[in-house]
């Protein structure tokens, strides 16, 4: 008859494997999960950057149709170059609310799965820049 120490290292044996074979799954998705929030919280970033840029554009040009037009083509070629593509399908939408512009970005950051990740949408809001002579 065995001692009784070497029947418990028998009963144990592949008992790794095992756990290896449970747990490797998981962390991979743990993995997965974290690696894809910080994508899109850096796609949030850009998109937060872009509307910062396009509100600029349309404050100093005065909330013309023409300066939100030209506000809309900065807020989509900053995203693209600067975010270098980590913000996809971009929407822009400028428009002047009263004295305001305000300035909505929109896309999806980038994905390790398809369609996993959630829309991002930054909204920046300002005065119309107007020149005011001295008195």
């Amino acid at each position: 008859m065995l001692p009784e120490r070497l029947r418990r290292l028998r009963s144990q044996r592949g008992a790794s494997t095992i756990e290896l074979a449970l747990y490797t799954p998981i962390m991979f998705l743990i993995i997965f999960v974290i690696v894809q929030f910080t994508l899109t919280w850096h796609g949030n970033q850009v998109a937060s950057s872009a509307a910062r840029v396009a509100a600029r554009e349309a404050r100093t040009g005065g909330g013309t149709p023409q300066a939100l037009d030209a506000a809309e083509a900065a807020a989509v070629d900053y995203a693209e170059v600067v975010g270098n593509g980590q913000l996809v399908d971009i929407r822009v939408e400028a428009v002047r609310v009263g004295d305001n512009v305000r300035v909505t970005v929109s896309g999806r950051a980038n994905e390790i799965i398809n369609n996993l990740s959630p829309r991002v949408s930054q909204t920046v809001e300002g005065p119309v820049e107007q020149f005011v002579p001295d008195t």
